[in-house]
Protein backbone atom coordinates (compact mmCIF):
# COMPACT_ATOMS: atom_id res chain seq x y z
CA UNK A 1 0.00 0.00 0.00
CA UNK A 2 1.29 3.57 -0.80
CA UNK A 3 0.51 6.17 1.20
CA UNK A 4 0.41 9.76 -0.57
CA UNK A 5 0.59 13.21 1.16
CA UNK A 6 0.03 15.68 -0.60
CA UNK A 7 0.79 19.82 -0.12
CA UNK A 8 1.09 23.12 -2.48
CA UNK A 9 3.08 26.12 -2.25
CA UNK A 10 2.21 29.36 -3.80
CA UNK A 11 -1.09 30.62 -5.31
CA UNK A 12 -3.17 30.21 -8.86
CA UNK A 13 -4.12 33.49 -8.78
CA UNK A 14 -3.02 36.41 -10.54
CA UNK A 15 -2.98 39.70 -8.61
CA UNK A 16 -0.49 41.98 -8.74
CA UNK A 17 2.53 40.49 -5.92
CA UNK A 18 0.95 37.12 -5.98
CA UNK A 19 3.72 34.41 -6.33
CA UNK A 20 5.98 33.98 -9.55
CA UNK A 21 5.72 30.01 -9.34
CA UNK A 22 3.03 27.38 -7.96
CA UNK A 23 4.23 24.17 -6.15
CA UNK A 24 2.49 20.84 -6.10
CA UNK A 25 4.64 18.49 -4.14
CA UNK A 26 3.43 15.18 -2.90
CA UNK A 27 5.33 12.66 -0.41
CA UNK A 28 4.44 8.84 -0.92
CA UNK A 29 5.69 6.13 1.38
CA UNK A 30 4.68 2.31 2.16
CA UNK A 31 6.13 2.89 5.44
CA UNK A 32 3.98 5.50 7.03
CA UNK A 33 4.27 4.66 10.40
CA UNK A 34 8.31 4.73 10.19
CA UNK A 35 7.66 8.36 8.76
CA UNK A 36 5.41 9.23 11.64
CA UNK A 37 7.92 8.08 14.72
CA UNK A 38 10.32 10.11 12.52
CA UNK A 39 8.79 13.41 12.53
CA UNK A 40 7.37 13.36 15.96
CA UNK A 41 10.54 12.67 17.34
CA UNK A 42 11.86 15.66 15.39
CA UNK A 43 9.15 17.77 16.22
CA UNK A 44 9.64 17.45 19.96
CA UNK A 45 13.61 18.63 19.60
CA UNK A 46 11.87 21.98 18.07
CA UNK A 47 8.75 22.30 20.67
CA UNK A 48 11.57 21.71 23.24
CA UNK A 49 14.24 24.31 21.98
CA UNK A 50 11.01 26.73 22.47
CA UNK A 51 8.10 25.89 19.94
CA UNK A 52 4.68 27.29 21.19
CA UNK A 53 3.50 23.79 22.14
CA UNK A 54 -0.46 25.19 20.50
CA UNK A 55 1.47 26.38 17.30
CA UNK A 56 1.46 23.78 14.04
CA UNK A 57 5.27 23.73 12.96
CA UNK A 58 4.96 24.71 9.29
CA UNK A 59 8.57 25.39 6.83
CA UNK A 60 7.52 29.02 6.44
CA UNK A 61 6.92 30.14 10.16
CA UNK A 62 9.83 28.66 11.33
CA UNK A 63 12.17 30.24 8.54
CA UNK A 64 10.82 33.43 9.31
CA UNK A 65 10.35 32.88 13.01
CA UNK A 66 13.42 35.63 13.30
CA UNK A 67 11.22 38.89 13.40
CA UNK A 68 9.00 37.21 16.30
CA UNK A 69 9.56 38.27 20.26
CA UNK A 70 7.91 35.22 21.90
CA UNK A 71 10.75 32.96 20.81
CA UNK A 72 14.47 32.98 22.08
CA UNK A 73 17.41 35.05 20.12
CA UNK A 74 19.15 31.04 20.55
CA UNK A 75 15.72 29.44 18.86
CA UNK A 76 15.85 31.86 15.92
CA UNK A 77 19.52 31.43 15.27
CA UNK A 78 19.20 28.36 14.80
CA UNK A 79 16.16 28.45 12.54
CA UNK A 80 17.83 26.77 9.50
CA UNK A 81 19.09 23.65 11.61
CA UNK A 82 15.68 22.90 12.77
CA UNK A 83 14.53 23.10 9.63
CA UNK A 84 17.57 21.14 8.40
CA UNK A 85 16.81 18.52 11.09
CA UNK A 86 13.06 18.78 10.61
CA UNK A 87 13.85 17.31 6.87
CA UNK A 88 16.29 14.44 7.42
CA UNK A 89 13.89 13.25 9.59
CA UNK A 90 11.05 13.14 6.96
CA UNK A 91 13.79 11.77 4.34
CA UNK A 92 15.04 8.52 4.49
CA UNK A 93 15.01 5.32 2.51
CA UNK A 94 10.91 4.19 2.12
CA UNK A 95 9.66 7.60 1.09
CA UNK A 96 9.37 9.24 -2.44
CA UNK A 97 9.16 12.43 -3.64
CA UNK A 98 6.92 13.85 -6.80
CA UNK A 99 6.24 17.59 -7.57
CA UNK A 100 5.32 19.62 -10.45
CA UNK A 101 6.43 23.15 -10.52
CA UNK A 102 4.00 25.50 -12.52
CA UNK A 103 5.84 29.08 -14.42
CA UNK A 104 2.11 30.97 -13.67
CA UNK A 105 3.14 33.25 -16.41
CA UNK A 106 3.31 29.58 -19.17
CA UNK A 107 -0.04 29.19 -18.05
CA UNK A 108 -1.96 28.46 -21.24
CA UNK A 109 -5.26 30.92 -21.55
CA UNK A 110 -7.84 28.36 -22.15
CA UNK A 111 -6.25 27.20 -18.46
CA UNK A 112 -5.66 30.38 -17.40
CA UNK A 113 -9.28 31.47 -18.29
CA UNK A 114 -11.29 28.33 -16.70
CA UNK A 115 -13.69 28.02 -13.40
CA UNK A 116 -11.91 28.20 -10.16
CA UNK A 117 -10.54 25.35 -9.57
CA UNK A 118 -9.72 23.53 -12.82
CA UNK A 119 -6.18 24.48 -12.58
CA UNK A 120 -5.49 22.80 -9.73
CA UNK A 121 -7.30 20.18 -10.71
CA UNK A 122 -5.42 19.73 -13.66
CA UNK A 123 -1.83 20.25 -12.63
CA UNK A 124 -2.61 17.62 -9.53
CA UNK A 125 -4.34 14.93 -12.17
CA UNK A 126 -1.20 15.33 -14.72
CA UNK A 127 1.33 15.05 -11.49
CA UNK A 128 -0.04 11.61 -10.04
CA UNK A 129 -0.53 10.02 -13.53
CA UNK A 130 2.77 10.75 -14.69
CA UNK A 131 4.31 9.44 -10.98
CA UNK A 132 2.16 6.56 -10.79
CA UNK A 133 4.95 3.92 -12.00
CA UNK A 134 6.03 4.75 -8.54
CA UNK A 135 2.97 3.49 -6.36
CA UNK A 136 2.90 0.06 -5.17
CA UNK A 137 -0.82 -1.43 -4.25
CA UNK A 138 -3.51 0.38 -3.00
CA UNK A 139 -3.42 3.98 -2.88
CA UNK A 140 -4.41 6.21 0.03
CA UNK A 141 -4.26 10.01 -0.90
CA UNK A 142 -4.52 12.60 1.88
CA UNK A 143 -4.70 16.16 1.30
CA UNK A 144 -5.10 19.19 3.65
CA UNK A 145 -8.43 19.93 3.41
CA UNK A 146 -7.82 24.04 4.40
CA UNK A 147 -6.25 23.85 0.64
CA UNK A 148 -8.55 26.55 -1.11
CA UNK A 149 -7.68 25.25 -4.41
CA UNK A 150 -9.67 21.80 -3.68
CA UNK A 151 -12.82 23.98 -4.98
CA UNK A 152 -16.34 22.33 -4.19
CA UNK A 153 -18.27 23.09 -7.65
CA UNK A 154 -15.28 21.67 -9.26
CA UNK A 155 -14.55 18.35 -7.02
CA UNK A 156 -11.73 17.18 -6.48
CA UNK A 157 -11.94 13.56 -6.12
CA UNK A 158 -14.19 12.86 -9.02
CA UNK A 159 -11.51 14.26 -11.11
CA UNK A 160 -8.39 12.50 -9.15
CA UNK A 161 -9.87 9.17 -9.68
CA UNK A 162 -11.02 9.21 -12.95
CA UNK A 163 -7.49 10.37 -14.20
CA UNK A 164 -5.78 7.21 -11.74
CA UNK A 165 -8.45 4.73 -12.85
CA UNK A 166 -8.86 5.88 -16.20
CA UNK A 167 -5.55 7.20 -17.10
CA UNK A 168 -3.35 4.61 -15.54
CA UNK A 169 -5.28 1.40 -15.18
CA UNK A 170 -5.83 1.58 -11.32
CA UNK A 171 -7.80 -1.51 -10.25
CA UNK A 172 -7.21 -1.69 -6.31
CA UNK A 173 -8.42 0.55 -3.50
CA UNK A 174 -8.25 4.09 -4.19
CA UNK A 175 -9.32 6.17 -1.68
CA UNK A 176 -8.92 10.20 -0.84
CA UNK A 177 -9.14 11.83 2.29
CA UNK A 178 -8.93 15.44 3.29
CA UNK A 179 -7.64 15.98 6.84
CA UNK A 180 -6.69 18.65 8.86
CA UNK A 181 -3.21 19.02 8.72
CA UNK A 182 -2.34 19.46 12.73
CA UNK A 183 -3.73 16.39 12.76
CA UNK A 184 -1.65 14.86 10.07
CA UNK A 185 1.75 13.97 10.71
CA UNK A 186 2.19 13.44 6.75
CA UNK A 187 0.52 16.48 6.12
CA UNK A 188 2.92 18.03 7.89
CA UNK A 189 5.88 16.49 6.45
CA UNK A 190 4.50 17.22 2.84
CA UNK A 191 4.42 21.05 4.13
CA UNK A 192 8.44 21.23 4.57
CA UNK A 193 8.94 19.50 0.97
CA UNK A 194 6.64 21.78 -1.11
CA UNK A 195 7.47 25.24 1.09
CA UNK A 196 11.45 23.90 0.00
CA UNK A 197 10.73 23.80 -3.20
CA UNK A 198 8.88 26.73 -3.44
CA UNK A 199 11.85 28.53 -1.89
CA UNK A 200 14.00 26.98 -4.92
CA UNK A 201 12.65 28.46 -7.73
CA UNK A 202 10.42 31.38 -6.08
CA UNK A 203 13.62 33.07 -4.22
CA UNK A 204 16.47 31.31 -5.47
CA UNK A 205 17.24 29.51 -2.32
CA UNK A 206 18.36 26.07 -2.74
CA UNK A 207 20.15 25.76 0.80
CA UNK A 208 16.93 23.01 1.31
CA UNK A 209 16.12 21.53 -2.25
CA UNK A 210 19.56 20.34 -2.43
CA UNK A 211 18.73 17.91 0.70
CA UNK A 212 15.32 16.27 -0.92
CA UNK A 213 16.47 16.45 -4.36
CA UNK A 214 18.20 12.50 -3.70
CA UNK A 215 14.32 11.41 -3.00
CA UNK A 216 12.82 12.93 -6.02
CA UNK A 217 11.09 10.71 -8.11
CA UNK A 218 9.08 12.60 -10.76
CA UNK A 219 9.51 16.38 -11.43
CA UNK A 220 6.55 17.54 -13.68
CA UNK A 221 7.73 20.56 -15.36
CA UNK A 222 5.60 23.07 -16.20
CA UNK A 223 8.69 26.20 -15.99
CA UNK A 224 9.45 27.07 -20.02
CA UNK A 225 8.79 30.36 -21.04
CA UNK A 226 6.53 31.44 -23.54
Amino acid sequence: MTVIYLDESGELGFANGSSKFFVIATLATNNAKRLKNRVRKAKKKILDAGWPIEEEIKGTSLFGCQRRYDLSEEFKKNRDLHIENFLKAVLFDEIKIHYSIVRKSCIKDHIRQAEYGIAYNFFTGKLLTRSYNHFEGSIDLIVDQRNKETHHKLPFDGYIKTQIIGECGHSERFSISHMESHDVVGLQAVDFISWSIFRNYEHNDDRFFKMIQPYVGCCDNWYAEK
